[in-house]
């Protein structure tokens, strides 16, 4: 031990120069491997990998929407892809709840059943003169064959 301290006060300045150069190696090596990858990568990561298999159309999104627009009671439905998420919104005017979650349903027939599996679909119902019950998300997971609906309204069970 007495060597080591020995050594050390006989080179001071080039213990301090090499542990300098250390640390900044140490600091180099870290952002190259670790903070410069993330950098640039997709958000997915690879959970996208096979989406070009499963697209959508357009075509069948606005059958869908045209198909729930035609019902009593629905003011606006709209659509929003997130990744392997489908979200549906739609607006409802003087409809009971358990119709709108029957309009939902109508989402499900207008897709694939290769897509079905393969994408999870949101719901959200929601309505301007009815807060007792509105609004209300209802959600399918890719491998489940129904929606699932949330709390009603406001309040929590």
């Amino acid at each position: 031990m007495k060597n080591i301290e020995k050594f050390i006060q006989t080179h001071k300045k080039s213990c301090i120069i090499g542990l300098m150069v250390f640390l900044a190696i140490v600091i180099i090596f870290f952002t190259i491997f670790f903070i410069i990858p993330s950098f640039g990568s997709d958000n997915y990561g690879h959970r996208l990998d096979d989406i070009d298999k499963h697209k959508i159309s357009n075509s069948s999104i606005n059958e869908i929407k045209e198909n729930i627009n035609s019902k009593d009671g629905v003011d606006k439905v709209s659509y929003h892809n997130e990744g392997r998420i489908l979200n549906f919104t739609i607006k409802v005017k003087d409809v009971q709840l358990d119709k709108a979650k029957e309009y939902a349903n109508l989402i499900l027939e207008g897709i694939s059943k290769k897509n079905l599996k393969y994408y999870d679909i949101q719901v959200f119902l929601d309505s301007d003169d009815n807060t007792k019950d509105y609004p209300i998300a209802g959600y399918k997971h890719k491998s489940s064959d129904t929606i699932s609906w949330g709390n009603v309204g406001g309040t929590s069970e």
